[in-house]
């Protein structure tokens, strides 16, 4: 769900629910991405979080990921804020990754 800010009508970022294919399982991703400029106020939290509720209250979905690079301590932050927990390290799409996950069971909603 891109968003703007009111001043210049530009585009913050994106995040939603995509379907990814994890070691051949379709699983449902949280992916957020926020204009460099803006970062540190927020933004990718709020919006994950909206999409971690929606997704298990409106779609119903029981678990939910988020697939990040290693080093990418912002976004691991995020993706703890939003009630997620690292599940496992691999190779996804021939990059280190790491998996954190959060099931309906388990998150604040």
């Amino acid at each position: 769900m891109p968003a703007t800010s009111d001043r210049s009508a530009r585009l913050i970022g994106d995040c939603g629910l995509v379907v990814q294919e994890v070691d051949g399982v379709e699983e449902i991703e949280i992916g957020y991405l926020i204009r460099r400029d803006l970062w540190g106020q927020g933004l990718a939290t709020e919006a994950a979080q909206f999409c971690r509720d929606y997704g298990f209250s409106q779609r119903g979905f029981d678990k939910l990921i988020s697939l990040l690079h290693p080093a990418n301590i912002a976004s691991r932050r995020v993706a703890e804020k939003n009630g997620m927990r690292l599940i496992k390290e691999m190779k996804w799409r021939n990059k280190p990754t790491i998996v954190y996950a959060v099931e309906r069971s388990n998150s604040a909603t």
